[in-house]
């Protein structure tokens, strides 16, 4: 049989599956072994994924000898890639950024108050040759993957010019089960392509006021319309939605595709507010930051909904990852992606910056800043300078009347799966962190990382020989509202919300399972005893693993077939905020009704009480 004609065709379903019968029967008798060179890839699951009672899936491609063709990568000038950002005074400025092919010298963006555009304000756009990397495909669009070679000891076998030595080749059209929905793979190139990343910036905007835009060149094309709200004055109520670790992996894009599911989540949580002045993503936008088709199946799908708002975007680990693990990460891939401001000059898998938005003042971190340096010599997660930073950053919006402070950030600091007690890079700055968040009397802390959902009670800061974890739960007044919604009154700690993930990648939620099955699962957290995992539970009023899954019976894997994301929405509105986190289930890619529920609210109320900056001041001091 040709299987050329199995990658370069589309065959009947009884033929695929007569196909795939065959495929497995002709590799279980030589048994070829594939290659993983994913860059930070996740580990394969020992389990099966969401509702699924059927054994594990081996992917055992049938090879072909020679390589398909592979597929020239099509120019695109419409404008792509599109996103809108804060930068600036959100009461007066706006962000854009978006990609071309061919560049544009006279690319713009048009503004306009009316959305007929009979009032257009115009705003030049700023090219940067970019270099982009995409997988090789063949004519349908399929990935071309490569089996390679392995010793004895299962690494991979070389020619002299250090290239792997091939045993054949496959597409991801014959893709399927639990290793390579993981991410066992194998081996595939990347072909690079000299594109056009733009940024503008709209200045001059009245506050309080939606406006439509497009992007584009006259001599070329222009995009579709888009909007966009800008500030009001302190105290204006307004509402904003929050999701996190989209995290799409390029091979899984004709299997599963998980953009699908990052674009729904973003959409439902817009559809779920009603009226959302912006979007917070917390990180891992995407899997691999070197493979460009995940930024492009990314952005593309969620393009309707990035057009619908203004987005605040904090970068995460995988922003930065090469697709080869231990290759040097690439730094600039998130900014190339996100016109964001970028403090100290300091780009590192992203920036830090802050904004303020009606009287409430957001601190975006980069986690990313954990490169060894003489700013950082220890590799900590957070660096002296943007510790430096923050502190004067929070202290000013004290000043400048700021009434709440909002953190948002990658990797927690508390979170119901591992990384926040595992992660090296967080260990090292976690008492000083939270220190820090304690004496600048931070309200919220959003953060990602971690796919499983999560909300601290109201935390103040410990020293580490007091207890492991930094915190204690406050001892706060609570009352319920009108509305239903137990609201803290006046708390002088931190709530510390993660809303799982917006993709389909699942966790396991290690603490609550016993510490057997902790010790088991992740043995580098064997120091802790019942005693610690009791007090660590104990921080949380709410969290869990939200998937129903057999997945992590045996071991923590990082399985990738979730059909259950969510999101959180924040209303403020005079001196409470509420904060409501809601669940997405059903199966999207096959047409299953999809359903979203409220599973978890709470608010915080300040009056007159609250503390002011010269009260943070001191206790900083």
């Amino acid at each position: 049989m040709n299987f050329n004609l199995f990658h370069k065709r589309r065959i009947p379903a009884a033929g695929v599956i007569a196909i795939v019968i065959f495929a497995l029967i002709i590799s279980a008798l030589f048994s070829p072994v594939t290659y993983a060179a994913g860059g930070g890839g996740p580990v394969s699951p020992d389990k099966n994924s969401e509702d699924s009672v059927e054994e594990k899936e081996v992917f055992n491609p049938v090879l072909t000898e020679t390589k398909p063709e592979v597929a020239d990568i099509e120019p695109n000038n419409l404008p792509n890639r599109i996103i809108t950002t804060f930068n600036g005074d959100t009461g007066s400025e706006m962000g854009f950024s978006w990609y071309t092919t061919d560049l544009f010298e006279d690319s713009k963006v048009w503004v306009s108050k009316s959305g007929k555009f009979d009032d257009t304000l115009v705003f030049e756009a700023e090219a940067k040759e970019v270099t982009s990397s995409y997988g090789e495909r063949d004519a349908n669009g399929n990935y071309i993957f490569a089996e390679v070679k392995e010793d004895e000891e299962g690494e991979p076998v070389k020619e002299e010019n250090g290239k792997p030595v091939i045993n054949g080749y496959y597409t991801d059209a014959q893709a399927h089960g639990d290793d390579w929905m993981s991410g066992d793979y194998g081996h595939i190139e990347l072909t690079d392509v000299t594109e056009y990343s733009y940024e503008a910036q709209a200045t001059g905007l009245e506050a309080n006021t939606t406006y439509y835009y497009q992007v584009g060149s006259l001599s070329g094309k222009v995009s579709e319309f888009g909007k966009f709200k800008t500030s009001g004055e302190n105290g204006d109520p307004f509402k904003f939605v929050h999701y996190t670790d989209t995290q799409n992996a390029f091979w899984n894009e004709n299997v599963r595709n998980e953009a699908a599911f990052g674009a729904d989540t973003l959409k439902r949580a817009l559809e779920t507010a009603g009226n959302a002045d912006f979007a917070l993503h917390t990180g891992d936008i995407v899997e691999v930051a070197e493979v460009e088709d995940e930024w492009v199946d990314l952005y593309e799908q969620s393009r309707p909904y990035f057009m619908q708002t203004a987005m605040a975007v904090a970068p995460g680990n995988h922003d930065e990852y090469a697709l080869n693990y231990g290759d040097d990460p690439l730094t600039e891939k998130f900014n190339e992606h996100a016109n964001i401001p970028v403090t100290n000059e300091a780009v590192s898998g992203g920036s830090y910056y802050s904004f303020d938005y009606n009287g409430v003042h957001f601190v975006t971190l980069n986690t990313n800043d954990n490169k060894e340096s003489d700013d950082n010599p220890e590799g900590k997660a957070i660096g002296e300078e943007q510790m430096e930073w923050i502190k004067e950053d929070v202290k000013q919006a004290r000043e400048d009347g700021a009434e709440w402070i909002v953190l948002n950030y990658h990797k927690p600091l508390y979170s119901k799966s591992y990384h926040s007690l595992q992660d090296e890079d967080v260990q090292l700055v976690r008492e000083e962190l939270t220190a820090l968040i304690d004496e600048l009397d931070i309200d919220l802390a959003l953060q990602g990382h971690d796919h499983v959902i999560s909300r601290t009670h109201s935390l103040t800061h410990v020293p580490t020989d007091e207890n492991f974890s930094n915190a204690e739960v406050e001892d706060v007044q609570t009352h319920i509202g009108q509305n239903g919604v137990e609201y803290m009154q006046n708390p002088d700690g931190t709530v510390y919300v993660l809303p799982n993930t917006g993709g389909t990648k699942e966790y396991d939620d290690v603490y609550s399972k016993g510490l057997e099955h902790l010790h088991e699962v992740r043995p580098e957290l064997d120091w802790m005893t019942q005693e610690d995992m009791d007090h660590y539970n104990s921080l949380f009023g709410f969290g869990g693993q939200p998937q129903e899954t057999d997945a992590f019976e045996e071991s923590h894997s990082n399985n990738r077939n979730s059909s259950t994301q969510n999101f959180a929405v924040y209303e403020v509105v005079d001196d409470e905020m509420i904060v409501r986190m809601y669940q997405i289930r059903g199966e999207l890619l096959q047409g299953g009704e999809r359903t979203v529920e409220l599973i978890d609210e709470f608010g915080i109320y300040k009056d007159a009480e609250s503390k002011d900056a010269e009260e943070i001041d001191d206790e900083a001091a």
